[in-house]
């Protein structure tokens, strides 16, 4: 149609163009949408990214929390493998951790006693007897309880004001420590200013919390646990100290703030890695990534909230797509300048142009899907020269294009790598058999190696020479996975410790190496049997019935167990059970580790008969002989009864002695002490205190009548005749007797009450006991 009528102007000569508007208004809307794209995909990518490196960091706290949790684990074992823990051992052991290097950030390891009322006083005489003289509590107002630091290493420095404190006197840190004590558990507590704090430079804290119970294991219930509590074992946290230990330089560009449970004030705030701002305060700069975590600890929670800070995008290489927007732009509007191309040239040659714009879509299709396949692709020429890449391989080896383009494949292998002659000798095969396949180790640009299998297709040109076509796929995790597999096989077999793995039921499906060296089982003999065959019969069925429930409520079980070898010899094992879970939280397997503790456990028993027993008639000494008068007079408090102390010294011993031999004497001795032994009740004890001197402990005595027949048969048991040496000797034995209450003395009192009573007895005839009287008029009977 022609537009030329008068006063008009003719758009005649403008409507071969309507086309080229046609498709610059579909360019722009290509272009309006793909800008669309990019944009919601860079923005995905980057939250994508900011959620790895927020869960990144959570995980790196969490591990290191954790193996602090161990660390407290390890301290109560301290106490549960000694009756007694001396401040050197406790320095010894802290000292081994190696805090510095295994643990920064750390303030240090301490124990906190667990104080009744009625033993404060004992409690601070001793620990000034051990050269803390100024040693006191605080805060000192009266209570039920007390509980008072007195192990912290290292003991120097800000440490020196936590001594003596009692944590239990504040409710934060007392909610922690009820926690861990009823639990059973590692407890936290909230938010606190340690003791250790001065005025400058203070800090948010926190403390971790393990209970420890007498006799090293945690009791069934709530009430015992409470009845048997001894103490606590706890690390002090400095946060800004911790938290810069843990993260170190991770936070380049990120802000975290740390929160104590649910509290996002300032009173909640545990840390801030960007202390020059305000916590309440916005960070400028419009759209910027959050996030808020949850983090969980002994009983408590921490509140992680991230916050992108400036130069997180660039770091990151993940500024806004404009490379990739330009190239759509360029794209886009190609059509229109072919469009015009083709308009322009319509007249001269139709067909060439339309020849022309089937090469130019096609070799768009072919572009595109080079450009956008899901896979790394590259053209090499046969010296290994790289020609064309597409951008998944550039993001594989974290290159741009133009600087991946014209390097060699040769150069990108890593320098440990042992396959690059096996890929130099497959390169050089090429023409004989058009295929090359192999594994290669390859450098990124960022650092660190990645492996690949490389799949290539050699196709010749027309215009002469030759391209490799090869597709790289990225078989690094599964390479770590097999590693990863191969370091745990290696580790079950080569661990110094037994491991077994059961099934649900206890039935055996294997076991290590050590575990066939400590029991003297082949692995084929343990193989698919019961775990029961090992028993020893030392342990009841209430025992093992205990260990099992265990195992079923909390999934993990660690204690001292006697079994029996193969060869029948007993031993005692250091044994923990854990159960393995499926999904589903059904029990699926059991792990067993253990060691072989045999030796150590009769040397600690050896220890414990030297020092409590005497070494020739194995009678308690007076060690534990002071210790047993202590528990008889608190019994008879709480029975309402009397406790009888006898002093007892043999009459004509001295005679044999020296007329026989020390070896008689000696045996002798042995003689007496077990008749002396068996003429006693279980309750009562009898001790050695030296030479031919005995003392007896006659416990829950109802009258002095009751005593006097006690007397009489001890006295009657030793006068029998005694074969010693071959030779018939007869002794006596003089005795002297006070009874507690009546006698309302301290022990050491008492039994000097008793040795004048015996000389009584000596200076009236021997052979004969008296009772103490306070008015020196003895009584005989």
């Amino acid at each position: 149609m022609e537009f030329s009528s008068v006063g008009k102007p003719s758009l005649a000569r403008y409507r071969h163009y309507l086309p080229v508007l046609l498709v610059l208004s579909v360019a722009a809307g290509f272009l309006f949408f793909a800008w669309q794209a990019l944009d919601r995909n860079h923005r995905q990518r980057l939250h994508e990214y900011f959620e790895f490196e927020v869960e990144r960091i959570a995980s790196n706290i969490s591990e290191r929390m954790a193996l602090h949790a161990l660390t407290l684990r390890s301290a109560a074992g301290v106490f549960a493998a000694s009756d007694e823990v001396t401040r050197n051992d406790w320095r010894e052991f802290v000292e081994m951790l190696e805090l510095d290097q295994n643990h920064p950030g750390v303030q240090g390891v301490g124990y906190a006693q667990w104080i009744p009322a009625d033993q404060l006083p004992a409690h601070i005489a001793q620990i000034r007897a051990q050269g803390f003289p100024e040693y006191a509590l605080s805060p000192d107002t009266p209570r039920a309880h007390y509980t008072s630091i007195v192990f912290l290493e290292p003991f120097s420095g800000r440490n020196l004001r936590a001594f003596g404190f009692d944590m239990f006197s504040e409710p934060v840190r007392r909610e922690a420590m009820e926690r861990a004590r009823d639990s059973g558990e590692l407890a936290y507590s909230g938010k606190v200013i340690l003791v250790q704090e001065a005025k400058a430079d203070a800090q948010a804290g926190m403390l971790a919390y393990f209970p420890v119970y007498r006799h090293g294991r945690v009791p069934q219930t709530v009430e015992q646990r409470r009845a048997a509590l001894q103490g606590w074992v706890y690390i002090p946290y400095r946060m800004n100290d911790l938290l810069g230990a843990i993260l170190g330089k991770q936070l380049s560009a990120l802000r975290l703030e740390i929160f104590d449970a649910d509290r996002l004030d300032g009173d909640g705030l545990l840390y801030d890695s960007n202390d020059t701002l305000d916590f309440q305060q916005p960070i400028a700069g419009g759209d910027r990534i959050s996030s808020n975590r949850r983090l969980e600890l002994g009983g408590r929670h921490w509140t992680l909230r991230f916050t992108e800070l400036d130069g997180f995008r660039r770091t990151n290489k993940l500024e806004p797509p404009w490379p990739e927007f330009l190239a759509a732009a360029f794209i886009s509007f190609l059509p229109v300048f072919f469009s015009a191309a083709y308009i322009k040239a319509r007249r001269s040659s139709l067909i060439a142009a339309q020849l022309t714009e089937s090469l130019k879509q096609s070799e768009r299709r072919f572009r595109s899907l080079f450009e956008n396949s899901p896979v790394a692709y590259a053209a090499l020429d046969r010296n290994g020269c790289l020609l064309d890449v597409n951008p998944q391989l550039c993001a594989l080896l974290d290159y741009p294009h133009d600087e991946l383009v014209g390097k060699n494949l040769f150069d990108l292998l890593a320098e440990d790598a042992d396959n690059a002659p096996d890929f130099g000798l497959k390169l050089q095969m090429l023409n004989h058999y058009g295929v090359l396949e192999c594994e290669l180790a390859l450098r990124r640009r960022s650092g660190g190696t990645i492996t690949v299998i490389l799949d290539g297709r050699l196709q010749s040109r027309k215009t002469g020479g030759a391209v490799i076509h090869c597709i790289l796929t990225n078989i690094t995790e599964r390479k770590r996975a097999e590693d990863n597999l191969q370091l745990a096989a290696r580790v079950f077999a080569e661990a110094h410790e037994g491991i077994t793995i059961t099934d649900a039921d206890g039935t055996i499906i294997d076991a290590n190496p050590t575990f066939c060296a400590i029991t003297g089982y082949p692995r084929d003999e343990v193989i698919g049997r019961n775990h029961n065959f090992l028993k020893s019969g030392k342990h009841g069925a209430e025992f093992y019935k205990n260990l099992w429930q265990l195992l079923q409520t909390e999934g993990c079980w660690q204690g001292e167990i006697w079994n029996r070898k193969k060869n029948g010899e007993l031993y005692v094992e250091l044994l923990t059970i854990s159960a393995m879970r499926n999904p589903k939280g059904e029990i699926v397997n059991y792990v067993g580790l253990f060691s072989d503790i045999t030796q150590s456990k009769l040397h600690q028993q050896a220890l414990e008969e030297m020092a409590h027993h005497d070494p020739l008639t194995h009678l308690p000494n007076r060690t534990l002989f002071s210790d047993r008068f202590q528990q008889a007079m608190a019994r008879c408090k709480r029975d309402n009864s009397m406790l009888g102390v006898v002093y007892m010294d043999l009459d004509g011993f001295k005679q044999i002695n020296d007329n026989l031999g020390h070896d008689a004497g000696d045996q002798l001795l042995v003689e007496v002490a077990a008749r002396l032994r068996a003429g006693l009740r279980e309750d009562d004890t009898v001790c050695r205190l030296g030479g031919d001197e005995f003392a007896v402990l006659v416990c829950g005595v109802e009258s002095k009548q009751q005593c006097v027949q006690a007397l009489e048969r001890i006295h009657q048991n030793v006068a029998r005749t005694y074969r010693i040496g071959g030779r018939q000797v007869e002794i006596g034995i003089s005795s002297g007797v006070t009874l507690y209450p009546f006698d309302p003395s301290n022990p050491d009192y008492l039994l000097r009450h008793a040795d004048e009573a015996m000389y009584v007895a000596k200076q009236r005839g021997r052979d004969r006991f008296e009772f103490y009287q306070p008015d020196c008029s003895r009584e005989s009977v």
